[in-house]
């Protein structure tokens, strides 16, 4: 939550610049050309300067806020590693923070791993597990899963 309140706050400022910054390049241009252009022509031609302004100050606006929001990269591409023991399976992986919106479940043959800034991927596995620990350090997860043994419960009946 703090996060986003502390680019709600940058976005603001931002916003409140820009407009103080056009309200006097606007008054700078009205000046200098009704000065110089006396009589009708010279409102034209700072109503035409005008919106040239408000056109490079919008465009100015939506460069810095492009610039001063951090992007994630959605299409990066996302390492894991998958050690399949006898006994167990352990899947380490790389994901974003923080550590509290980290978390892995299991859900038949599949880990669904959950992170920061909406990070969701599912791992496909070799058998059924369950999940006995993981541990996040570093933007590394590491999930340790014990493998279930074949029961005919499990298996699917064929009629």
């Amino acid at each position: 939550m703090s996060v986003r309140r502390g680019e709600g706050y940058r976005d603001e400022a931002l916003k409140l610049s820009t407009i103080t910054l056009a309200l006097v390049a606007i008054a700078l241009v009205l000046l200098a050309t009704i000065r110089l252009q006396r009589g009708m022509i010279g409102f034209i031609l700072a109503g035409l300067a005008i919106a040239l302004v408000i056109y490079w100050l919008k465009e100015l606006y939506t460069a810095a806020k492009k610039e001063m929001t951090p992007s994630v990269a959605k299409h990066k591409k996302w390492f894991y590693d998958i050690i399949d023991e006898k006994e167990s399976i352990t899947i380490v992986a790389e994901v974003p923070g923080p550590e509290e919106m980290v978390k892995a479940e299991v859900v038949g043959r599949t880990v669904k791993i959950y992170g920061g800034q909406e990070f969701a991927k599912e791992v496909k596995l070799p058998k059924d597990c369950e999940l006995v620990e993981s541990s996040y350090t570093n933007g590394v997860l590491s999930v340790k899963l014990r493998k279930k043994p074949n029961t005919k419960a499990s298996e699917p009946k064929s009629s």
